[in-house]
């Protein structure tokens, strides 16, 4: 499996694979015209789509948002967001979320961020675990709901040092060996 920056041929399947990992969870029956919100997240210039390829096909994504006065729960420049996950159902429980989570993590530490914040539906419990077990603590000061009937649940991690004691300190040593170029 390789984690990378989407290309823009990309962004029509990118965006089936949220829906369908959305729709899987029944996690757009409340809202269903959130489906072309999810198809369009990430592609505007300031955001990156990442995307897990495994066996010549996408089966993951995640938008790294770094923040901006449009953020949606980041509150400053030293904060960065995580939207649009999805994990393919067929593709789910090997490892392609948990990819995903440490390459977005790389990612805001890069951009020099300190924190990272999220926000997922209350039902979404795989994921809760998910980001759980990758450090990430609730952050209920920044629960809302955007829409009458989904309420969303915030979680943050704190950034830092977080290599284990020994790691070999240059950059191109730090990468994960399930990430690709960007």
């Amino acid at each position: 499996m390789m984690i990378r920056t989407a290309l823009p041929s990309e962004r029509e399947a990118v965006g089936e694979l949220r829906v369908l990992a959305y729709n899987a969870q029944g996690l757009l029956d409340t809202s269903p015209s959130y489906a072309d919100t999810l198809r369009g997240l990430g592609w505007d210039g300031r955001d990156e789509v990442l995307v897990a390829e495994a066996d010549g096909r996408v089966v993951g994504t995640v938008v790294f948002v770094p923040w901006s006065p449009h953020s949606e729960i980041a509150r400053g420049p030293d904060e960065a967001e995580i939207r649009a996950f999805a994990v393919d159902p067929s593709a789910q429980r090997r490892g392609v979320g948990a990819a995903l989570v440490r390459a977005v993590v790389e990612r805001a530490e890069e951009e020099g961020a300190t924190r990272l914040v999220l926000c997922t539906q209350t039902v979404m419990t795989g994921a809760q675990r998910l980001y759980e077990a990758h450090g990430f603590v609730r952050l209920p000061e920044r629960d809302w709901t955007p829409v009458p009937g989904v309420d969303l649940l915030a979680y943050e991690l704190v950034l830092g040092d977080r290599r284990p004691e020994g790691a070999l300190e240059s950059r191109e040593h730090r990468s994960s060996p399930v990430r690709g170029t960007r």
